[in-house]
């Protein structure tokens, strides 16, 4: 019966455990511009170090559920990529520069 009862415990540790961890996830929202200050459609937005990422929509706008990070990784094709620090913020704006070539 105590074998049960310790496996009861760790069961229920274990959800607790998964429960706090979700709710301690941050969504960002935000908006992706160029330099002109027109919405950059279809920009990759990726939480450094995981394969979550997202794109952007017809008016830049993004949303994304961080399950651990603080840093956002920006790229478009033909403009530089961006990193973001969002630690403590619920939204942030970008505005990518274009990626001069020779």
């Amino acid at each position: 019966m105590s074998g049960n009862l310790k496996t009861f415990r760790l069961a229920l540790v274990a959800l607790f455990t998964l429960i706090v961890g979700s709710l301690s996830a941050q969504t960002i929202k935000g908006n992706v511009k160029d330099s002109n200050g027109e919405a950059v459609i279809g920009a990759t937005v990726l939480e450094k170090g995981t394969k979550n990422a997202v794109v952007t929509d017809i008016d830049g706008n993004f949303s994304i559920k961080l399950s651990s990070g603080n840093e956002l990784q920006f790229s478009y094709i033909g403009m530089k990529p961006q990193t973001v620090n969002v630690a403590g913020k619920s939204s942030v704006t970008v505005t990518m520069e274009d990626e001069a070539t020779a």
